[in-house]
């Protein structure tokens, strides 16, 4: 996670704004994205930036605010929430303490009370923060239908933690994740790119496309020009600043190695390499996975699933599969080949088709492991740019 706090300002109390925003955009650590009235407003504000903490001013009148504080902090457990009164008898902060706020400050405010303040929240809740997952899928052959399980498998691990996943389009010349939701990004990583050293997670989270169904999209370049400006390191960072704020990532990997989908599964915790029960992808399968543990990837991070398993693709089986790899298939979508192309060319999700679909029963099923485990635990931060590093190295 970032060091730099994304907080807004919760107050009711027009004449108080100057001040609140002075004392706490003086905080040299954190970032004031916005002020809010209103439990709309607020609601709004929380669903379409990034925010790691909320101050909410309870003048002139706490109990409407209490009542406030207590919806966020059942709906937000992650937001920190602290509050600042002139008030200071104990009903005035045991209210709002009970009703989920972390920290209380009197005012006037003193700095230095506001900075330990938000410095103690900071340290025990918002940078112990739960380790994300971030989760490559890559085709180990042409057509073997690794976007479509990368888009419909974010879908249902969004639905099922009940919070956005975050899913990237990594194709960057070709790649067409926006097309299977029938939708078209105002930006892209494009964008990011051109942000520079500025890129950090308030530019991100008004470049990511979040969807009604809980996938936040980040889509490919608009020109194929365009993806010559994207970088290892921007994708290093990109995907730094998505595990900062997203639970779950989703990449749909090409089905090559280069430099930018090295960088990618560099900082995976799982790579599910996708094949047909046919020779040349299960030949191209074992080959992307050897040449992944070559690498230095381990192999408990590395998964195998197995799409179209049931159709007429040849005299292979899942056991052929899992003697040639050598480890146990990690999940089986089954062949319903109509189907999901015209889900594709719809531009609409497996699940918003038909519910009931087997291949939707079977990519749910794959999301419910991924996210109950048992999982790898991801490497820490320094193990991740190690192995950034020895990757790009080879």
């Amino acid at each position: 996670m970032s060091n730099l706090l994304h907080v807004c300002i919760y107050n009711a109390e027009p004449e108080s704004s100057k001040t609140l925003q002075a004392q706490i955009g003086s905080l040299n650590f954190v970032r004031l994205v916005g002020e809010v009235g209103s439990p709309d407003e607020l609601a709004n504000l929380l669903h379409r930036a990034t925010v790691n903490l909320v101050f909410f001013h309870l003048d002139p009148d706490p109990e409407p605010i209490v009542e406030v504080i207590d919806g966020v902090s059942t709906k937000y457990p992650e937001l920190a929430l602290v509050a600042i009164s002139h008030k200071s008898g104990p009903d005035a902060i045991l209210a709002p303490m009970r009703a989920g706020c972390d920290q209380f400050v009197c005012e006037p405010i003193d700095h230095n009370d506001l900075a330990n303040a938000v410095a103690r929240v900071a340290s025990r809740r918002l940078l112990s923060n739960t380790k994300s997952r971030c989760i490559c899928v890559v085709g180990a052959s042409g057509g073997a239908g690794a976007t479509s399980i990368a888009c419909n498998l974010a879908l249902e691990i969004g639905n099922i933690v009940d919070r956005d996943c975050a899913l990237v389009d990594l194709d960057l010349q070709f790649g067409d994740v926006a097309l299977n939701f029938d939708c078209e990004p105002r930006y892209t990583m494009y964008d990011l790119a051109e942000s520079g050293s500025e890129l950090d997670r308030s530019i991100l989270s008004t470049t990511v496309t979040t969807l009604p169904c809980k996938v936040a999209l980040l889509a490919r370049p608009e020109t194929i020009e365009q993806a010559d400006n994207i970088t290892p390191e921007i994708i290093h960072r990109v995907l730094e600043l998505l595990t900062g704020v997203y639970e779950n990532v989703v990449i749909d990997v090409p089905g090559h190695f280069d430099v930018r989908t090295i960088a990618a599964m560099g900082q995976a915790d799982l790579i599910l390499v996708v094949c047909q029960l046919q020779v040349p992808s299960l030949r191209n399968a074992k080959r992307f996975m050897d040449t992944l543990k070559h690498m230095g990837v381990p192999e408990e991070r590395i998964e195998v699933v197995i799409n179209r398993s049931d159709g007429r693709s040849g005299r292979l089986t899942e056991q052929h599969v899992e003697e040639t790899m050598k480890k146990a298939v990690f999940a089986s979508v089954p062949n319903d080949y109509q189907f999901v192309a015209r889900s594709i060319d719809f531009g609409r999700p497996i699940a918003a088709l038909d519910r009931n679909s087997p291949v939707r029963a079977a990519i749910r099923k794959m999301a419910r492991k991924i996210v109950s485990g048992p999982t790898v635990a991801p490497p820490e931060k320094e193990q991740r740019k190690g192995l950034f590093s020895r990757l790009l190295a080879k």
